[in-house]
């Protein structure tokens, strides 16, 4: 375990994880103003992320993703509950508190799923080195395909605002999305250690790097920073409820029903507390879900998980926990 970083060390770190993919966006905002990322650009090119480099990106992951290491077995399973339990909760909170279908499913994925892909390994070798490295590449070959599968759920079941949720809908959805073929496929390559030419799978993994910049570079060719004013009331509440509280009671029984400390409280503490992923703003565009209200989730957590993970790193370490 690292030793403990001072104040300024700490918050530059958490400044410097988010920075390069807000920077992203800016340029695609730049691009949008001066006329070369277009409407018709923008909308190609999400449904290229959408429809290829996602189910790639979530393709490679699964299929080059080290063996789960089962010695981990109470931090996978903790990870898991986790997701089904916020899950459950948001699924019957959400409806009775906002009655904008559009709305509800990006308020549901955006406040339980954060980006733990982009966030979980770097935070984990900067705060616990190797063997938090390797807890955290268990968690997301145990949860990737989970969360993928529940994400196009919840965006299938709210999708047709002139329905009630159907499960049976929301199946032959789920069946038809992009996303989920990634899952099962990475599974299937995975599980039976099919293997793959060289040339192929150096081609695949490389196309598949460029779906999350590509992605936060539309999101910038589209975003209106101005957009947050029509959503305010539900953006502050979801992105408090995400960054700070779901994190600040779901560490509770981490650190004290399971007993975590040190490098195996840091990979949870980044799955709990990393901001919304940018998966779920991709997902919202394709489901007709409210896109702009996805993109505000995502930008702003962004920014403020900056803030949010250096308040939980010094609190951990000033508690002794890290």
């Amino acid at each position: 375990m690292k030793k403990e970083g001072s104040l300024v060390e700490n918050l530059l770190f958490a400044f410097n994880a988010v920075a390069p993919s807000f920077s992203i966006v800016i340029l695609g905002n730049f691009l949008k103003h001066r006329g070369i990322l277009t409407e018709e650009f923008v909308a190609k090119g999400n449904a290229l992320c959408f429809n290829v480099l996602f189910p790639l990106l979530v393709f490679f992951n699964l299929y080059d993703a080290e063996r789960i290491d089962f010695t981990y077995i109470k931090i996978i399973f903790f990870c898991i509950a986790f997701i089904f339990i916020s899950l459950a909760i948001l699924t019957v909170l959400i409806p009775k508190l906002v009655k904008d279908r559009r709305k509800i499913s990006v308020i549901i994925q955006c406040m339980y799923r954060g980006n733990f892909m982009l966030y979980g390994l770097p935070f984990s070798k900067s705060l616990g080195g190797a063997q938090s490295v390797a807890m955290a590449t268990s968690i997301m070959a145990a949860t990737l395909p989970i969360l993928n599968t529940l994400g196009v759920f919840v965006y299938s079941a709210f999708a047709d605002i002139d329905e009630k949720p159907s499960t049976k809908k929301a199946f032959i959805n789920a069946l038809k999305n992009p996303i989920i073929w990634g899952v099962i496929l990475g599974l299937f390559f995975y599980i039976l250690k099919i293997p793959m030419p060289d040339f192929l799978h150096s081609a695949g993994s490389d196309v598949a790097k460029i779906a999350t910049p590509l992605a936060f570079l539309f999101l910038g060719g589209q975003f209106e920073f101005r957009s947050a004013k029509k959503n305010i009331n539900v953006l502050i509440a979801g992105l408090v409820t995400k960054l700070l509280v779901i994190p600040a009671i779901f560490l509770i029984p981490a650190i004290y029903m399971l007993g975590l400390r040190g490098t195996e409280l840091i990979p949870v503490f980044i799955f709990l507390s990393a901001p919304t992923a940018i998966t779920n703003y991709q997902m919202a565009i394709q489901f007709d879900a409210d896109y702009e209200l996805a993109g505000d989730y995502l930008i702003y957590s962004m920014v403020f998980s900056a803030f949010t993970l250096f308040f939980f790193i010094y609190m951990l370490r000033g508690m002794g926990f890290i």
